[in-house]
């Protein structure tokens, strides 16, 4: 069972080698399973894993491990991936597309010694021989290069490693040379590599760095992975404002500035009726129940004509239009008084204002919903945000009990094997002790079972045999008295 001072942290990061002498950091385009331990009764670890598949669709492991006494410092930093004027940090844009577009990311930046580097751990008896080009071969190139950097950093979402946890590895790198002889042997018990690929155990794979360096590094320019390319949909995020649009103007504005968008040609036309009929006539007295009874006719007809044009079809809505106002026309021109042709005039203008009023409320209603439902799904992607947060901790949760767990069965494959080995060791030594054992009791079984036969009969036997004895003599004498006092009495 693990202290309550040991850490463990596992995430999945990605690395970027960079080069001491100013040149561009070179991205790995690969994804890394970073796990680091620590145990108060040994020191830290860290290793990075990937698995490379091979042509027979086969996964194997490969770790990259970061022993303590390699590192000469460990460095925690938070990058804003926003600044996009940093042209030195042009790598930190495909991280971030790779992180799923996080904008803070933290970045763990080791340092080894001098003329130290990673171990690169593979299978015993591993073998590349895929083709140069494949994706198991651009794997394992660009986990070996990054084996060869003595400066490297490993990138992750911000604030996934606390910042605790991050200090009490450091303080392990730090007092790593002071460890006491029993802490040193628990610190070669966890890096034994016969721990890893289930027992079976892993080798250290040293990359050359000469004539095949360059085959080793990633070429960037040259890299499978580029940026995902932008759909052609056009689609609005939950999380964009709407743009806020001004309310339409009034009926007065639309007369006096021309007609406006979604204003049909009856309504213009019936504004150019209204217009003219101000600038020409004046507007009458109203009186009389037959001007006011035509005037309501006028009316009820006027506003039948314009529903009817709102239904019909774009390439009727000319004809019907110039029908309508042919028939108002004629009506207004055929009247015997200018009184009767206003009233007719400025029944159709309220006609219009009246389906003008009608179409803005809709509109404004519509726009109403269109808040209401933006509202609802940014509460539903708030929601689903949390949501994923609780998935992505509970998906660490697991990671980090299944890693306990293998540890934990490659611990006991490792203690089994110790086992077995002990056995063995003893199978051997049982023919040499069953001899030694026969060769004992031929010479001192035989003198210690007869001190122990005639001790034992000396302090059990002796008693009884006395018994037996004054027993059998007072029978004797009792009958010789009675054979005496029968002599006697005869």
């Amino acid at each position: 069972m693990s202290s309550a001072e040991d850490a463990r942290f596992v995430h999945t990061a990605f690395a970027v080698r960079e080069d001491q002498d100013g040149g561009q950091p070179e991205f790995i385009d690969q994804p890394f399973k970073l796990n680091a331990v620590y145990q108060s009764s040994a020191s830290a670890l860290f290793r990075l894993s990937t698995s490379i598949t091979d042509s027979a669709s086969i996964k194997t492991p490969i770790y990259l491990q970061i022993t303590p006494d390699r590192i000469a410092s460990l460095q925690n930093t938070t990058c804003d991936t926003s600044d996009a004027n940093d042209r030195s940090q042009s790598h930190l844009e495909r991280v971030r597309q790779r992180l799923g577009g996080k904008r803070l990311l933290t970045r763990l930046q080791f340092h080894l010694h001098s003329g130290l580097c990673a171990q690169l751990i593979v299978p015993a008896g591993f073998a590349c021989d895929e083709a140069p080009d494949s994706p198991a071969r651009h794997a394992f190139r660009s986990t070996a290069s990054l084996a060869t950097a003595p400066t490297f950093s490993i990138y992750m979402p911000h604030n996934v490693l606390p910042m605790m946890k991050f200090e009490t590895f450091v303080q392990a790198v730090r007092q790593f040379a002071t460890l006491t002889a029993t802490q040193r042997q628990s610190y070669e018990r966890m890096v034994d590599l016969r721990r890893l690929y289930s027992g079976k155990g892993g080798v250290v794979f040293t990359p050359e760095e000469d004539q095949n360096a360059g085959s080793l590094r990633v070429d960037e320019r040259n890299g499978s992975a580029t940026p995902s390319t932008e759909s052609c949909a056009s689609t609005v995020p939950f999380d964009t404002v709407p743009r806020l649009q001004d309310s339409p103007p009034q009926y007065d504005e639309c007369v006096a500035e021309g007609p406006q968008p979604r204003t049909s040609m009856t309504a213009a036309a019936a504004a150019a009726f209204v217009k003219s009929a101000r600038v020409d006539d004046a507007l009458p007295e109203y009186g009389g129940s037959a001007r006011l009874h035509r005037r309501l006719r006028t009316s009820k007809r006027v506003l039948h004509c314009g529903s009817e044009e709102i239904d019909l079809h774009p390439s009727s809505k000319r004809a019907h239009f110039q029908r309508s106002f042919a028939s108002v026309h004629a009506t207004t021109a055929n009247a015997q008084r200018p009184e009767e042709r206003s009233e007719s005039q400025f029944a159709d203008a309220d006609c219009v204002q009246s389906r003008l009023a009608f179409l803005l409320e809709q509109q404004h209603q519509q726009i109403q919903r269109l808040q209401e439902d933006v509202e609802e799904l940014r509460r539903r992607n708030k929601e689903l945000e949390g949501r994923h947060d609780e998935v992505e901790d509970n998906c660490g949760d697991l990671e980090n009990r299944q890693i306990e767990t293998e540890e934990t069965v490659e611990s006991l494959l490792i203690h089994t094997g110790e086992l077995d080995e002990e056995c063995e060791k003893l199978g051997k030594q049982m023919p040499d002790m069953c001899d030694e054992m026969e060769d004992w009791v031929k010479d001192n079984l035989g003198d210690a079972m007869k001190e122990h036969m005639s001790k034992w009969l000396e302090e059990n036997m002796a008693e009884t045999i006395n018994g037996y004895i004054n027993e059998k003599v007072a029978a004797q004498i009792a009958q010789m008295k009675a054979k005496m006092r029968k002599a006697l009495l005869n």
